[in-house]
């Protein structure tokens, strides 16, 4: 493998291991927030089954509060939920594929090295 050949492979192997890593760092700050936001709305949830159903709930819509029926901000909450443990989910799929692919890309890194050592050896 000519010099030139060997520095653009170890370029492209490189930068696939970067991309693999920023995927990660992603990843991992997805699910925390949905994780957060699922812990929020089972708190959030907890609160208002104890309320009274006299008592008024208002849900936030922007920079304004929406008064809104206990059962209808119930459900709300429930999909919300639903959806960032879906969500999570497959972020963990999604996290399970990138760390093959950087373990696949470190391996073929090291497979190089290991190569070019044993040439210049010769």
């Amino acid at each position: 493998m000519s010099e030139d050949t060997a520095q653009q492979v170890y370029m492209r192997i490189t930068q696939k291991i970067q991309d693999c890593r920023k995927q990660l760092d992603q990843i991992d700050v997805q699910v925390s927030t949905n994780q957060r936001e699922s812990r929020l709305a089972a708190l959030t949830k907890r609160e208002i089954e104890g309320l009274d159903t006299s008592v008024p709930v208002y849900k936030s819509m922007g920079k304004m509060f929406i008064q809104e029926n206990k059962d209808d901000l119930l459900k709300d909450i429930n999909k919300s939920s639903e959806d960032s443990k879906a969500l999570v989910e497959a972020l963990e799929k999604k996290k399970k594929f990138v760390e093959r692919d950087l373990e696949e890309a470190t391996g073929n890194l090291k497979d190089m090295i290991k190569s070019m050592q044993a040439t210049a050896a010769k």
